[in-house]
């Protein structure tokens, strides 16, 4: 029976082909029915109980890519199966016309519904769907790119300002502010009342500031490596001024003037370093040549706080009180610090009122 059916199975199976092969496969079967083996009650023929296919391999009869070994598998079973070739019949049965209409009569055959459906459908929004571990894996390590860069960015950033805080520069200012020993400014350096001086010109006492002598480190360290850098040296001078040692000071510094280019910032560090060493030592000169300077100062950058504040000061020292007046008015227009620029107010009242007192007395001699 198998040859036969082989014979008129082609390779895709239509319906009508699937009709005719049933119609063979039942005219088998009446003829086994008569057999005087079968028992009629028995729902299965012998030889096929407990190997009924599933449900959903029968449709697989149907289709284009049905293997003739399987369809011949399935006939055969069904040949010997009373529930099977049930099976088989309704599944190469056609629709009756009662069933048609029936399906026709839904509301999802109309091609409006199926439109409104398509349109809904298109309108609902996708929910994220949950990715395979493999697909996971490539956005994990982006992240985590993402993240270690990010950390990397923080570091940097902490790190630079680290470096920022913590320049000789920054040192040797905040040095000033936490100790300040004499009146004239040092650039970048906070407001601080002045201190009096707890020990003797050059000398050591070993109560140098940990910043100043963490800064004085530093410019050592780059000194090494560059021995004539010029602004490893000023910073090397401006460090000697703190610690009162004035004469390494102003060789350094007029050395770096006498090499050019002279700056504002060079003037005001070698002004500091000869005004204070006159004061030290009674040296009219030194303070003349510290005015000089700063007048000098005072054309490079004439809207210079630092530079203005020493110069007033310097000129009030030097009896100039008129001098010092406006040079005091001219600060208080490019100071923004308010503790830098209440001290100037200050000075700048007490000056007047000394110029007052002056002509006052004048006035009276004549």
């Amino acid at each position: 029976m198998n040859n036969n059916l082989n014979s008129e199975h082609p390779s895709d199976l239509p319906e009508d082909a699937l009709a005719k092969a049933f119609e063979k496969l039942t005219e088998g079967r009446s003829s086994l029915a008569k057999a005087p083996h079968e028992d009629p009650a028995s729902p299965r023929m012998p030889g096929a109980e407990g190997c009924c296919p599933e449900l959903d391999e029968w449709p697989r009869l149907l289709g284009e890519e049905a293997r003739p070994a399987e369809v011949n598998a399935l006939l055969a079973h069904a040949a010997l199966c009373r529930t099977c070739a049930a099976r088989l019949r309704m599944l190469a049965a056609d629709a009756s016309p009662e069933e048609a209409a029936e399906v026709g009569r839904l509301a999802s055959a109309s091609r409006g519904w199926q439109h409104n459906l398509a349109a809904e459908l298109a309108r609902t929004p996708r929910h994220a769907q949950h990715l395979p571990a493999r697909q996971w894996a490539p956005r994990f390590y982006l992240w985590a790119g993402a993240g270690l860069a990010a950390s990397l960015v923080i570091g940097v950033a902490l790190t630079g300002w680290w470096q920022h805080a913590n320049t000789p520069e920054r040192l040797l200012a905040e040095a000033y502010t936490h100790s300040r020993t004499f009146e004239l400014r040092m650039p970048g350096a906070g407001f601080a009342e002045v201190t009096p001086e707890t020990h003797l010109r050059g000398s050591a006492t070993g109560r140098e500031s940990a910043k100043l002598l963490d800064a004085r480190a530093r410019i050592e360290r780059h000194l090494e490596n560059a021995p004539e850098n010029a602004h490893w040296l000023q910073l090397e001078a401006r460090a000697d001024v703190l610690e009162e040692k004035f004469d390494p000071a102003i060789n350094i510094l007029d050395r770096l003037l006498a090499a050019g280019p002279a700056t504002s910032s060079l003037l005001v560090d070698d002004a500091a370093a000869y005004f204070q060493r006159g004061a030290a030592t009674g040296s009219e000169n030194d303070r003349a040549t510290a005015l000089e300077y700063l007048r000098h100062a005072d054309e490079l950058a004439p809207d210079d706080p630092v530079v203005l504040f020493n110069e007033a000061v310097v000129m009030e020292d030097r009896g100039q009180v008129m001098n010092a007046v406006e040079t005091w008015n001219r600060y208080l227009r490019f100071e923004r610090d308010p503790r830098w620029l209440a001290d100037g107010r200050r000075r700048l009242q007490a000056l007047e009122q000394k110029l007052n007192q002056l002509k006052t007395h004048q006035s009276r001699m004549e």
